[in-house]
């Protein structure tokens, strides 16, 4: 029975971790949140019940236990603000374009904040695809430059600088879709 528990414990961890790794279309990521709060509140609720158990079966460990509750508790509640911190160095979120039955979603990569939005050598986009079927996103071009507009044409995506850098005017990059 401990050791069911202990694989429960392990596969929620490993799935909450999982779906923080998902890129999601922009109207899911509070979807994903609520996700991956209930998965993580969920290991650390069987996880404790674990315990505890334990400790009612374990009278003369009670200091081991207590280290290992005190050890689960912290371990959990780091790894999850671990992950909700790396949410703020996400890329920004700019529009959605539809053309020829896809979605693009262009994400901005901005410099870190001491520095302005051109200042860098790391600012760009990001153009994500929507998978068909699901609810997730697959990155189609990293570009090193902002991107203004973006079309379709001959199963060719065209993207072109925005006018946010003054060094950036005229960039053009052309990527074959397959």
């Amino acid at each position: 029975m401990k050791t069911k528990i202990f694989y429960i414990i392990v596969f929620l961890l490993i799935l909450g971790i999982l779906i923080s790794q998902l890129k999601v279309i922009p109207s899911w990521e509070n979807v994903q949140t609520v996700l991956l709060v209930s998965v993580f509140i969920g290991a650390l609720i069987i996880g404790l019940l674990f315990l505890f158990q334990l400790w009612k079966t374990n009278y003369k460990k009670h200091k081991k236990i207590i280290k290992t509750v005190l050890l689960v508790v912290i371990f959990s509640i780091t790894l999850f603000f671990a992950m909700s911190l790396s949410s703020i160095f996400q890329p920004e979120y700019i529009k959605t374009i539809k053309q020829d039955n896809n979605r693009y979603y262009i994400y901005n990569e901005s410099c870190f904040p001491p520095d302005s939005e051109c200042e860098c050598d790391t600012y760009g986009s990001l153009i994500y695809i929507k998978n068909k079927y699901l609810p997730i996103m697959h990155l189609v071009v990293k570009t090193n430059f902002y991107v203004g507009s973006v079309q379709v044409n001959n199963g060719e995506l065209i993207v072109k600088a925005s006018d946010i850098c003054s060094k950036d005017f005229g960039k053009t990059k052309r990527i074959l879709l397959k």
